[in-house]
């Protein structure tokens, strides 16, 4: 509508009215001629209407209501002729003020408050620093000489004293073999914070029972441990601050059941199988000897035979080895695990492909599944990936992944534990201490057992998977933390013939 349509509007309105009023003034004229002929000068005026009043008395009944349906007609036409002239003036100023574009009704709802997150337990991981109301201290179970000449590098890389987490490392001695012990005793004096634990007897209940204290919060580290994360050990000790009510945190473990089976679904899990021919002596020593662990350095795998490698699915798991001649055994002492063409489509080739989410499966008795899982490690901490292990959920604020096991078994080769919670549970039901603190009590108490994935972890091998000894791993972990990790003066020795 435009201002043109207003004033034929207003036009109407009064033609209307006028006409209403003739009708009133024949009505008055009629209701007069007893009375004398009509003034032309007194029609509208105060006289005039006194001899509308008059006519009107004056008039017959049934003229009355007559008259008043007519005034009732005139009303309702003035009020909506009002109205019109209202709505139009509104749109005319809407024209006015908004030449080009309509004005539009926002019909948007206002989105609800974002829930504000409980306060943490602990500051965020960015700005988490070692606490200092307890100490946090390594408890490692020995026994085993040939992989804790590694451990030890990251061990002491950890310690208060160089920047690390780790206030004292306790070797709780659990075997009784006299060269191992002695090789410990050396150890031992190199470093003042590291301690040894003697047992009066062996066995997981002698040893949880007589080597922790209810104040301090331990960081159960297994002895073949061959490589863990910088911040492996600051991770869990923030979880386990972070998730009060959880029963331990375990480590993200790379040669684990139930870890193994998210990692190759992850794509943490490389194409990998082992060669079969021994490569020649002048090998590039970057592929083959004791400084090599790189796998760019490792050429691809071309054998002749069938590009596949089976799996041990029947083996006893009382730790025997397997007979040369099965084609599940090792090709030859020494061997390396070579990368295959077309990773991506010949993967589901591999030994890895038969993975379960099992405690007791394949992941637990095969070597074969051990070797791919290891070599894959190496080749992601080279290719600074190792963001590919981390999974599961977290705050929105914080670095850490957690996997909930749901009381289901899971291996505690890197965990960490309060010294309370293990002693108000000694003794254990049974001989088994991975199952009682992993299923058992933190069934009974209701306490979740947490993997933060962000604590990278590497546990050589299982008592089923003595074969990986046949392999060049060893080697290659030893060579990365020489390289990588040992302290000058701290070098982990080359055993000879190597």
């Amino acid at each position: 509508m435009y201002p043109d349509d207003l004033s034929r509007s207003s036009t109407e309105s009064q033609r209307l009215l006028r006409s209403s009023s003739f009708e009133i003034d024949d009505l008055e004229a009629t209701g007069l001629e007893a009375a004398g002929p009509r003034n032309k000068y007194t029609n509208g005026s105060a006289n005039g209407q006194s001899r509308w009043n008059k006519s009107f008395k004056q008039s017959p009944p049934w003229r009355q209501p007559r008259c008043i349906w007519i005034a009732l007609a005139v009303a309702v036409v003035l009020i909506l002729g009002s109205l019109m002239i209202i709505q139009k003036s509104n749109i005319v100023e809407q024209i006015r003020a908004s030449p080009e574009e309509s004005p539009k009704e926002d019909h948007s709802i206002p989105p609800p408050p974002m829930p504000q997150p409980p306060p943490p337990t602990v500051p965020e991981m960015d700005k988490f620093q070692k606490p200092a109301e307890f100490k946090v201290i390594g408890l490692i179970f020995y026994g085993r000489p040939a992989t804790v000449g590694i451990l030890d590098c990251y061990l002491r890389k950890n310690l208060v004293t160089n920047g690390g987490f780790l206030d004292e490392v306790h070797y709780v001695v659990n075997t009784d073999r006299k060269q191992d012990i002695k090789y410990l005793d050396k150890l031992i004096k190199t470093e003042k914070l590291f301690k040894k634990v003697m047992l009066p007897e062996l066995g997981y209940n002698s040893v949880w029972k007589h080597s922790v204290e209810p104040e301090h919060m331990y960081i159960k580290i297994d002895d073949d441990m061959v490589f863990f994360d910088d911040n492996a050990i600051a991770n869990l000790v923030y979880s386990k601050l972070h998730h009060p009510d959880s029963f331990n945190v375990i480590a993200n473990l790379v040669n684990s059941p139930e870890t193994g089976w998210l990692h190759y679904h992850f794509g943490a899990i490389h194409s990998y199988l082992p060669e079969t021919v021994a490569p020649p002596k002048d090998t590039d020593a970057a592929a083959l000897g004791p400084k090599a662990w790189r796998a760019s350095a490792l050429p691809i795998w071309n054998e002749s035979g069938e590009m596949s490698f089976p799996v041990t699915m029947d083996k006893s798991d009382d730790g025997s080895v397997l007979e040369k001649d099965r084609p599940e055994a090792p090709p030859f002492k020494g061997h390396r695990w070579l990368p295959l063409p077309e990773p991506e489509k010949n993967i589901y080739k591999t030994p890895m492909s038969k993975t379960e989410y099992n405690p007791y499966g394949p992941d637990w008795k095969s070597w074969a599944l051990a070797a791919q899982v290891h070599y894959s490690l190496l080749e992601n901490i080279e290719k600074n990936q190792l963001h590919l292990y981390h999974y599961g959920t977290s705050s929105p604020s914080s670095s850490e992944g957690i996997w909930d096991m749901a009381f289901a078994r899971m291996n505690i080769n890197f965990m960490a534990i309060w010294g309370k919670d293990v002693l108000d549970n000694i003794p254990f039901d049974g001989p088994d201490d991975e199952h009682e603190l992993s299923v058992n009590i933190p069934t009974k108490l209701n306490r979740p057992v947490l993997v933060n994935t962000h604590a990278v972890a590497a546990h050589f091998s299982f008592r089923t998977q003595h074969e990986l000894y046949d392999t060049d791993l060893l080697s290659r972990y030893r060579a990365y933390a020489n390289e990588m990790i040992c302290p000058k003066g701290h070098q982990i020795p080359i055993p000879k013939g190597k």
